[in-house]
C-alpha cells in the first residue's frame, strides 16, 4: 500500500538529516512545532495529567470511556439533529482507525466503494486491503470542485457497498452544497446503501461557517449513516490519536455491521483511556482556541491564494474549509516545463528548495496534476515558501 503524504516525507526527512531546511507542508498536523504555531491548550493537557495521576492508566472500556460516550452523543444530537444515545457511539484511535473499521466490517473481494475524487489516500488504500475497489466520484473543479451528481449517480452499482462523504474534503476544502446531499441521500436511499460520513475537517470552516449544515441535519430521513469525527483537528491534539464513529440507524439496518466493528474495537483492546478523560474535559468547558485557530487560518488561506495567483501556469480554488489548498499545475496540461507529472514536479520542487508538498496522483485520478499544501504555517514562513517557489518556477520554466 502507498500514502503519499507520508511517503514524501521519508525523502524530506532524508534531506533534512543532510542539513537541508525543510518546509513541512505535505502533514495536516497543526501542533507540530516543523509546521506551525500552534499549540493543545493548556487546560487540555492539564486533564490528561490529572486523569493519568489519578490512576486512569490502565485498560477501558473498549467502545470507549462510558461518560465521554454520553457527551458526544449529547453534542452529536444538538449540533446534527440527530437521536444518538452512548451505544451509538465508539471510540477510535483517531479517525484512520474508524476508516479501517468500516472497511474491514464492509468490504468483501470484489466489492466496490464510492469515494470521493480527488480523494484521502487511506481510503483507497484500506478498500484495496481488503479486496475491493475504490471508484471515485468526480467533483468538479470547474464547478469549485462541488460533486458532478450525474457522474455519481453513473458509478453506484450492485457491488456498491457504502458512499463516502467527505466535507469539508480533503484535499480539496469544499463544502458539498446542500442539493448534492439531497440527491445523495435520495439515490442511497433508492439503492439501499449506507453512507459514511468523515466529519473531522466540520468546526473548520470559513466564509460559510455560519450557513453550513451537515450531511445528518440536511437529509432528515432514516438513511443508515455511520459518522466519523475526532479531537485531532478542531481540539489541537492529533498526537493523541483520539476519534469516534458514530452510528445513525433509526430502522436498525446496520446492526450487523455494528457488531462486527465493535468486536474490532474488543480486539484492539481499548483507545487512549488519559486522552477520553481528557476529552471529557474539553466538552464540559470549550474554550475558544478553535475559533482563534479558524480566524488565523483564514488570514493564511487568503495569503496563499494572493501569491499563488503571481504564478502563471497555476490555478486554485478557493477553498470552504480545512486547511489544504489543492493547486492545479496547468502547466503540465500544457507539456511545459521539465517534469513529466506532478510527482516529478513535487520532488524537484522538494530537492531543490526544501518545500514538502504532496503530489496530486497520489489523491486519486482526479488529483493528476495538482499538489497538495497545507497553509498551517504563520505568514512570514509562508512568505518564504512562496519567494522560493516563485523562484524556482522563474528556473525551471525559464
Amino acid at each position: 500500500m502507498s500514502y503519499a503524504i507520508r511517503d514524501i516525507a521519508v525523502i524530506g526527512d532524508e534531506l533534512a538529516r543532510k542539513g537541508k531546511k525543510i518546509y513541512y507542508l505535505n502533514i495536516g498536523d497543526p501542533v507540530n512545532p516543523e509546521v506551525s504555531d500552534f499549540k493543545t491548550p493548556d487546560y487540555i493537557i492539564e486533564a490528561l495529567a490529572k486523569a493519568a495521576k489519578k490512576g486512569y492508566n490502565m485498560y477501558g472500556n473498549s467502545l470507549g470511556v462510558q461518560e465521554l460516550r454520553e457527551k458526544i452523543a449529547i453534542e452529536e444530537n444538538h449540533r446534527n439533529g440527530l437521536s444518538l444515545v452512548p451505544d451509538d457511539i465508539l471510540l477510535t484511535s483517531g479517525v484512520s482507525e474508524a476508516i479501517f473499521f468500516v472497511a474491514a466490517a464492509l468490504i468483501e473481494e470484489g466489492d466496490e466503494v464510492l469515494v470521493p475524487g480527488p480523494v484521502y489516500p487511506p481510503y483507497i488504500s484500506y478498500a484495496n486491503f481488503f479486496g475491493g475497489k475504490p471508484v471515485e466520484y468526480k467533483l468538479d473543479e470547474t464547478k469549485d470542485w462541488q460533486p458532478d451528481i450525474d457522474d455519481f449517480a453513473s458509478k453506484i452499482t450492485k457491488k456498491t457497498q457504502f458512499i463516502l462523504l467527505c466535507s469539508p474534503n480533503n484535499p480539496t476544502g469544499v463544502l458539498y452544497n446542500e442539493q448534492f446531499i439531497k440527491e445523495i441521500g435520495k439515490l442511497a436511499a433508492d439503492y439501499n446503501i449506507p453512507l459514511v460520513s468523515d466529519e473531522i475537517y466540520d468546526q473548520i470552516l470559513f466564509e460559510k461557517y455560519n450557513s453550513y449544515k451537515c450531511h445528518v441535519s440536511i437529509l432528515k430521513n432514516d438513511l443508515p449513516i455511520i459518522g466519523m469525527n475526532g479531537f485531532s483537528k478542531a481540539h489541537l491534539s492529533t498526537g493523541w490519536r483520539l476519534g469516534y464513529m458514530y452510528f445513525h440507524d433509526p430502522q436498525g439496518k446496520m446492526k450487523q455491521v455494528k457488531q462486527s466493528i465493535e468486536a474490532l474495537a474488543r480486539i484492539r483492546l481499548c483507545v487512549n483511556v488519559p486522552a477520553q478523560y481528557a476529552a471529557i474535559k474539553t466538552m464540559e468547558q470549550p474554550k475558544e482556541h478553535t475559533k482563534i485557530m479558524v480566524e488565523k487560518l483564514w488570514k493564511r488561506r487568503d495569503y496563499c491564494i494572493k501569491r499563488l495567483q503571481e504564478f502563471d501556469g497555476i490555478s486554485c480554488v478557493v477553498p470552504d474549509g480545512a486547511f489544504y489548498l489543492f493547486p492545479k499545475l496547468k502547466f503540465l496540461d500544457q507539456k511545459r516545463g521539465p517534469w513529466k507529472d506532478d510527482k516529478e514536479f513535487v520532488l524537484d520542487l522538494l530537492k531543490e528548495t526544501g518545500i514538502m508538498m504532496v503530489y496530486g496522483s497520489g489523491f486519486g485520478q482526479y488529483g493528476v496534476n495538482h499538489f497538495r499544501m497545507t497553509f498551517l504555517p504563520p505568514i512570514e514562513v509562508l512568505e518564504e515558501v512562496f519567494n522560493l517557489f516563485g523562484a524556482f518556477l522563474k528556473k525551471r520554466l525559464s
